[in-house]
């Protein structure tokens, strides 16, 4: 009988084991954590654009392409491709303002 308790048990523990398992790797979305914005998240790249380091004032446009100018061409493209990949409000001012390739 204890054989059977004991048996019981540990299938339990491993049932609700795998669940937790399973319940982990669906949570991560990883296809959300790909397409998640790198540079416009990034206060090193963006600082360049805005007056304060919270990030709510754009500096003038002039300065914004010296900026944006200033930038590897494989960061400028990359910053272009989030801006017309992303949804987010947040950003749409600055991808806005940002000038056309």
């Amino acid at each position: 009988m204890k054989l059977k308790l004991l048996t019981i048990a540990a299938f339990s523990i491993i049932l609700a084991g795998g669940s937790a398992l399973a319940q982990d790797s669906s949570a991560s979305d990883t296809t959300n954590a790909e397409n998640a914005p790198k540079y416009l998240t990034d206060p090193a790249k963006m600082g360049a654009f805005y007056t304060d380091d919270t990030m709510t004032t754009m500096r003038s446009a002039d300065e914004i392409n010296t900026a944006f100018m200033a930038m590897s061409e494989e960061d400028r493209t990359a910053m272009m491709k989030e801006c017309e990949t992303t949804d987010s409000i947040k950003y749409k001012d600055f991808c806005g303002a940002l000038p056309k390739m």
